[in-house]
């Protein structure tokens, strides 16, 4: 008996639960000439392939394993639309919305800036889908040619799936950045040259390890283990990416910061679980078998989590210090909460005591496994050490200058002080090698160590290689980390009260003079410690 159809306004409801610019993005992509094209174009090259491959392999096709070439060929088909087309898609998806002045109607609907990521990032998973769909039939013939297994091509394309979405999702967060047109040509043309190089790079790969290269080791640990760390790793990063895109596209007054610091946040403290877990893996595999290993380790390790935290901090440290009128008043429903999620608010002292809360445990991080798996290298603590006063003394002088430069100018805007800080750290740099090359301050044909201080590079490699210096250096960079800390204390202080009070304090209540919320002049020549009124806000 013939089961009835559902009926067309159950259909309508379910779709009022999607996402409305999934909607509108797929329709508008399937819609259009690039999408038909380029459909049409795999289908076509797939079809070619197939035909006069076994053309020209001729009678010996039967019994010859010609899979991993035929498949090596439809990858490149599929490799040209989802690593290039789709992300180039998604990039442009946004800035068209800002060409033809559709942004600002999309800004005053009920729509947040987490749905509309989310509806293109989605519509793009989609066009990436139906793409799979026209070429995964080509694939399936592949394996009947043999010299191809299945675990490989569901492998190869499960990972190529996952590399597609994340550079979608590199794609929208970029387009964010271009709000002139200046700026978006610009952002044009290097979006569209690291896709290029993304997809030669990831071809070599794939052609390298999979039909060149004898497939991948499905029975090693190490695969696998290896490939839980990239997976978990490329999560992290782009729920950071969508954390930040989010952040561009929502206005000045509203929270942008809070996301981004919870996803960088959870990235560092995942990077050290999965080096806990390398380190104190025991069994048949351990991916470190001696304390040299682990040291080894470890600096890199160190080197890498820097990295991140100079970037994050970088944004972090030179936002300004005030809160919003509408970010004061969501802080009356976070209760008791609110001092241990400061760090995690706007402004930039805040920032820089986030900061300092996460590579004081990177620090403590790293001495304990060393220490605990008898791998303690003074020379590998020295230079963590150094590594990580470094970054505390540079962000700590960015944060500052940001502080101090906006009580001079309200012109002085957080870029600026990013500018600012990148400055200091070149001219730190180049500082040394200007003394030397002007020949003065010199000591037996060469500079003494002290005078290297400024260069963070040179002064780690001398910590690296067990200089007899080294504890001199390190003591003067602690000694130069605490008087930065010291500098920022006061803003930190203010900071935190601007939160456990609700409303500004000292150093982050803007003159009314500079253009920020009204301040009368007897308020301002208060003690930093004596909370601004309310009602003078």
């Amino acid at each position: 008996m013939a089961t009835a159809a559902p009926p067309l306004g159950s259909i309508e409801r379910g779709s009022d639960w999607l996402n409305p610019i999934l909607v509108k993005e797929t329709r508008q992509a399937l819609k259009s000439r690039q999408f038909v094209a380029t459909f049409l174009l795999m289908l076509m090259a797939a079809w070619m392939i197939s035909v006069f491959g076994i053309l020209l392999a001729g009678e010996g096709a039967e019994y010859r394993p010609l899979g991993g070439g035929f498949f090596f060929s439809y990858y490149v088909v599929l490799a040209v639309a989802v690593f290039l087309i789709v992300p180039f898609g998604a990039f442009r998806s946004l800035l068209a919305e800002r060409d033809l002045h559709a942004w600002e109607v999309l800004s005053i609907t009920t729509l947040r800036p987490r749905q509309i990521v989310a509806g293109k990032l989605l519509s793009s998973v989609v066009q990436i889908f139906i793409y799979y769909s026209a070429i995964t039939p080509f694939m399936a013939f592949a394996k009947l040619l043999k010299g191809i297994d299945v675990p490989t091509i569901a492998f190869v394309l499960v990972a190529s799936l996952g590399w597609s979405i994340v550079l979608s999702m590199v794609a929208l967060t970029i387009s964010t950045l271009g709000s002139q047109r200046f700026w978006q040509v610009f952002l044009t043309l290097a979006v569209l040259g690291g896709l290029l190089f993304s997809l030669i790079v990831t071809l070599q790969a794939v052609g390298g390890m999979m039909a060149f290269g004898g497939g991948f080791e499905f029975e090693a640990p190490e695969f696998w283990w290896a490939t839980a760390i990239v997976a978990s790793m490329v999560i992290g990063y782009c729920l950071l990416l969508l954390q930040v895109a989010i952040a561009q596209l929502t206005f000045d007054a509203d929270n942008r910061t809070t996301g981004v610091r919870l996803a960088a946040s959870g990235v560092f403290w995942m990077s050290m679980l999965w080096a806990f877990v390398g380190t104190s893996l025991g069994g048949s595999w351990r991916p470190f078998s001696t304390p040299a290993d682990i040291s080894r380790f470890i600096a890199l390790f160190s080197v890498v989590m820097s990295l991140h935290w100079i970037v994050v901090g970088l944004f972090t440290v030179t936002e300004s210090d005030v809160l919003s009128r509408r970010v004061r008043r969501s802080l009356s429903r976070l209760g008791p909460f609110r001092l241990l999620l400061a760090p995690f608010l706007p402004g930039g002292a805040r920032g820089y005591l986030y900061l300092l809360i996460h590579l004081a445990a990177l620090y403590a991080f790293i001495a304990g496994v060393l220490t605990l798996h008898g791998g303690y290298d003074e020379k590998i603590m020295y230079f963590v050490s150094g590594l990580l006063c470094y970054v505390v003394v540079y962000m700590g002088l960015g944060s500052a200058a940001g502080r101090w430069l906006r009580l001079v100018s309200q012109d002085f805007r957080p870029a600026h002080a990013r500018v600012t800080t990148v400055l200091a750290l070149a001219l730190g740099a180049i500082f040394p090698y200007l003394l030397l090359f002007f020949d003065r301050y010199r000591n037996g044909g060469d500079m003494h160590p002290f005078l290297w201080l400024t260069d963070p590079f040179s002064t780690l490699i001398r910590l690296s290689q067990g200089n007899s210096n080294s504890p001199l250096i390190m003591l003067v960079l602690a000694i130069a980390a605490l008087v930065v800390v010291a500098i920022n204390l006061r803003g930190i202080f203010a900071g935190v009260a601007e939160v456990a009070h609700g409303y500004p304090v000292g150093p982050t209540a803007p003159p009314a003079a500079a253009g920020g919320d009204a301040l009368t002049a007897e308020a301002m020549s208060m003690p930093w410690i004596k909370p601004v009124a309310e009602e003078s806000l």
